[in-house]
C-alpha cells in the first residue's frame, strides 16, 4: 500500500504536512468536536491553578523558554492520567523519545504514551488561530503563545491566558494561497516528482485553474506519461463545472466548490454524514471505559412510551422520572438491553470510544494517511479497487469513511480487517515485507511495506485496534458501499476531453 519517496517528495510531503497542520481550520480540517478525555486524555493530575485571566493590557507574547541544545521541537505529552509534561524533545528513536525543560529530563516509551501535542511557535506579531480546549468547546481569536504552562490568545485587545490543563491544542490559520506559494518556492524546476506530487495535491484542494497552470507547465517540461492522465482528469473536472448551470468557469484558490459530478477518473467523494459518524460511535461504545454521551429528555419520553411493557422500564412515575436525572451510559445502557435501535442515532457521543480513538491514533493518523492514502497510491487516480480518501484526513468524516471502507473491503476472499486473527488482516499483512507476510500486498512498481524491524510497535498497535473493536460485530445501520477506482487508461477516459 505505501508508495515510494524520492528525497524530493519526501521533502515536498514534509512540508505539506507542517503546512496541513498549521492550516487545518481554513481547507475544512475542523478539530474534534470533543478533544478525547477518558482514556486517551486523562485529566492531569494537577488541579488548574487559576481560571481564564482577560487582561485590559495591550497584547504582548511571554518571553519563551530557551531550548536545550540537540532540541527537536514542542511537545506536551500525555503518558497517563496522572502524567503528564511539557518541554522539547531532545531524542527519539523507534522505542522512545526524550524530552527536557529547564534541568528536568524524562524519557518516555512511545508505545505507552497517549497523546502528543504538538506546540504551535506564534510569530512575535501573533496569529490567527483557533483554540480547542479539553471541554470540546473552541476558541478563534488572535494567538500570541502557546506556551507550555499555558495558551495565551486575545479577542478585540482582551488577553486572556488558558491554563494547559484546560487548552488542548492551537492550529493556526494559513490561507490556501500561502500554501501554494510555499509549496511552489520550495521546488526545483528540474525536480518533475515533486511538481507533479504538487500537481497533484492541487488537483486534490479542488483549485482547478492552478491544477491546470501546472500541470500544462510540467507536461511543458518533460511530457510524463502520468502527468498527461492528470491533465485530462482536470480538464474533464473543469468541463463538469462548465457545463453546469452557471457554471462559467472551475473553481479556484482552493475556494469552497459544488459536489463534483464526476467521470471515471475523478475521485469519489462520497462521505459519512455527522449522523452516520456519531451511530458508529454509539455501536462501539465500550462500557468499560465509556465516553461522554447525552440522552435528550425527548429521548427519555419516547424511550418509556415505546417500551413502557417491558419490565426494564419502571413502573412507578416516581421510577420514570428517576430516568430523566440518570447517569446518561446507564441510559444508553438500558437502550441497548431493550435494543431500542429506532433511539440510537438519538444517543449523542460527544467523545471517541476508546477503540475509535485507537484507530485514529495509532493506525489512521500514524501511518494508513501518509503511505497507503496518498495521491499516488489508494489515495489518487491509481488508486484501484482499494480507495482511501486523503483530503481534509483529519476530519471526522474521512476518518470514519476511510474506516468504513477498510471494514467492509474483501481482496481474493480475505478481509481487509480479520477479527478473528488480526494478525491475517490483509490491512496487516499488505504493510508487511512479502518476504514474510502470508498474503502479499501484489507486486506492483514502487510499493514498500509501512511494517518491518524497525517499526514493529506499528502493527503490534494496529493488531491491538483490531481486538479493541466492538465483539460481537455489530452491522452499522449506514447505507454504504466501498469506493472502487480503476486505473485511468485509454478506454476509461475516451470521453475525456484531449489535453491542449
Amino acid at each position: 500500500m505505501p508508495c515510494p519517496r524520492t528525497p524530493t517528495v519526501a521533502a515536498l510531503a514534509a512540508a505539506m504536512a507542517l503546512l496541513a497542520i498549521t492550516c487545518a481550520p481554513c481547507h475544512g480540517q475542523s478539530p474534534p468536536a470533543s478533544p478525547p478525555k477518558d482514556p486517551s486524555v486523562p485529566p492531569p493530575i494537577a488541579p488548574s491553578p487559576a481560571p481564564s485571566t482577560p487582561t485590559p493590557d495591550a497584547p504582548s507574547a511571554p518571553t519563551p523558554e530557551q531550548p536545550p541544545e540537540g532540541a527537536i521541537r514542542r511537545v506536551h505529552v500525555v503518558e497517563s492520567r496522572s502524567r503528564e509534561f511539557s518541554g522539547w524533545v531532545i531524542a527519539d528513536d523507534d522505542t522512545t523519545f526524550t524530552m527536557q525543560r529547564g534541568s528536568t529530563v524524562v524519557t518516555f516509551e512511545h508505545g505507552r504514551v497517549l497523546n502528543v501535542i504538538d506546540l504551535v511557535d506564534v510569530p512575535a506579531s501573533g496569529a490567527t488561530g483557533l483554540i480547542t480546549m479539553r471541554d470540546g468547546t473552541s476558541v478563534r481569536a488572535h494567538i500570541l503563545d502557546d506556551g507550555f504552562d499555558a495558551v495565551v490568545y486575545s479577542i478585540a485587545g482582551i488577553r486572556t491566558v488558558v491554563p494547559r490543563d484546560r487548552a488542548w491544542q492551537v492550529t493556526l490559520d494559513v490561507g490556501f494561497d500561502e500554501r501554494y506559494r510555499k509549496l511552489k518556492a520550495a521546488l526545483r524546476d528540474d525536480d518533475l516528482d515533486g511538481r507533479l506530487a504538487m500537481c497533484r495535491w492541487l488537483f486534490e484542494q479542488r483549485a482547478y485553474d492552478e491544477a491546470l497552470t501546472e500541470t500544462r507547465a510540467l507536461i511543458a517540461t518533460r511530457p510524463i506519461d502520468e502527468a498527461k492522465r492528470l491533465l485530462a482528469a482536470i480538464e474533464a473536472q473543469v468541463a463538469v463545472f462548465r457545463s453546469a448551470p452557471g457554471g462559467n468557469a472551475a473553481p479556484a484558490g482552493g475556494g469552497a466548490t459544488p459536489t463534483p459530478r464526476a467521470p471515471s477518473a475523478v475521485l469519489p467523494d462520497r462521505l459519512l454524514t455527522p449522523s452516520e459518524v456519531n451511530l458508529i460511535r454509539v455501536y462501539e461504545i465500550d462500557f468499560n471505559r465509556p465516553p461522554k454521551v447525552t440522552v435528550s429528555a425527548d429521548t427519555i419520553k419516547e424511550l418509556i412510551a415505546s417500551h413502557a411493557s417491558s419490565d426494564l422500564i419502571p413502573e412507578s412515575e416516581a421510577g420514570r422520572t428517576r430516568l430523566f436525572t440518570q447517569d446518561p451510559i446507564e441510559l444508553v445502557k438500558l437502550m441497548f438491553d431493550l435494543r431500542a435501535r429506532e433511539l440510537y442515532g438519538r444517543i449523542q457521543v460527544e467523545t471517541e470510544p476508546h477503540a475509535l480513538n485507537m484507530f485514529r491514533t495509532k493506525v489512521h493518523n500514524a501511518w494508513l494517511l501518509g503511505n497507503c492514502a496518498t495521491s499516488r497510491c489508494h489515495g489518487g487516480l491509481d488508486g484501484g479497487e482499494f480507495f482511501l480518501h486523503a483530503r481534509n484526513g483529519n476530519s471526522d468524516s474521512v476518518r470514519y469513511t476511510n474506516l468504513l471502507i477498510l471494514l467492509e473491503s474483501r481482496f481474493d476472499g480475505r478481509p481487509m480487517v480479520d477479527f478473528d486473527q488480526p494478525h491475517d488482516s490483509l490491512l496487516v499483512q499488505h504493510a508487511l515485507p512479502r518476504s514474510s507476510a502470508r498474503f502479499p500486498h501484489p507486486d506492483v512498481p514502487g510499493w514498500k511495506p509501512v511494517f518491518d524491524r524497525t517499526n514493529e510497535r506499528l502493527m503490534a498497535e494496529c493488531e491491538r485496534w483490531i481486538a479493541s473493536m466492538h465483539r460481537p460485530r455489530p452491522e452499522y445501520p449506514v447505507d454504504f458501499d466501498p469506493p472502487s477506482l480503476r486505473s485511468p487508461d485509454a478506454g476509461d477516459l475516451k470521453d475525456v476531453p484531449e489535453s491542449r
